[in-house]
């Protein structure tokens, strides 16, 4: 099963992951790269879109709402993100400005009619996550925090020397309480930017999924499909490990099930995680 593939950036949008294509059932991801000046303009039909600026400024314009003067970072390591939330059956513009700008476009069917939406920095959720040798920051972007139907986005920075998404956790079963079905993918930006980082894709003996264990190297642009197991991330020294995740599924819920045989470093005393 392919897991891995790679942005060639390109003016205009670029179709990246879908259901038609992957091996996935509700994820549908591209990106948008224009140059100043540059227009795209497209239908969301019967789906939401969530828009995340990843560099640059743009003008987003959702029906007759017009948005200026969004975005702004000239990394993904410059700070939080702003995110436009288009509802279904809604016609949408994005128009770069000065120096062009890099959108990250997450698409799932929808049902409701919601309001658009701006999320801007300051919305953002942030917050740290782990410990020594397991740390990460987290940026919630389409996350609980507002409204959509099925979409759950947002970002995490994974400094140099550390591990992320750990210990391995996984949502790929209705668990009642522990767990719930989303599929997910990631986009990676490395700096410095011929860095790489390493993902681990696997399933345990019994998963009702099949057995799955990949180790894959990913260097900037890569995108990794999530459709079912655990997924740990690592960063080498010396460089940072960014990625853009997307998850969708029947609910809207946040429920990672973490893999048992690794549970115990989360509540594991300090000094019983330093080996000699």
């Amino acid at each position: 099963m392919k897991l891995k593939y790679h942005y060639d950036a390109a003016p205009g949008y670029t179709p990246l992951v879908t259901p038609q294509t992957h091996p996935v059932k509700w994820l549908d991801f591209g990106m948008v790269k224009l140059e100043e000046g540059g227009r795209y303009q497209a239908e969301s039909e019967g789906n939401e879109i969530g828009l995340v600026i990843l560099t640059g400024t743009c003008s987003v314009q959702v029906n007759d709402q017009v948005f200026e003067h969004l975005g702004g970072r000239a990394s993904v390591f410059d700070g939080r993100a702003t995110g436009v939330y288009v509802p279904r059956q809604a016609g949408f513009t994005i128009e770069a400005q000065a120096g062009g700008v890099e959108v990250a476009l997450c698409r799932c069917q929808a049902e409701q009619a919601l309001p658009a939406q701006v999320v801007r920095p300051e919305d953002v959720v942030a917050r740290e996550v782990g410990g020594a040798g397991f740390k990460r920051y987290v940026h919630d972007i389409f996350g609980l925090q507002m409204q959509a139907e099925h979409m759950i986005v947002g970002e995490t920075f994974t400094l140099a020397s550390n591990w992320s998404s750990f210990p391995p956790h996984k949502h790929d079963q209705e668990l009642t309480e522990d767990e719930v079905v989303l599929e997910e993918l990631y986009l990676y930006k490395i700096r410095p930017l011929e860095g790489f980082g390493l993902q681990y894709i696997y399933s345990r003996a019994g998963s009702p999924h099949g057995e799955l264990d990949e180790a894959m190297v990913v260097r900037n642009d890569d995108v990794t499909v999530i459709p079912y197991g655990y997924h740990p991330v690592s960063a080498p020294p010396g460089y940072d490990v960014y990625y853009l995740w997307f998850l969708n599924g029947p609910r809207r819920l946040m429920r990672p099930n973490d893999d048992p045989a690794y549970a115990w470093i989360k509540t594991a005393p300090e000094e019983q995680r330093v080996y000699p």
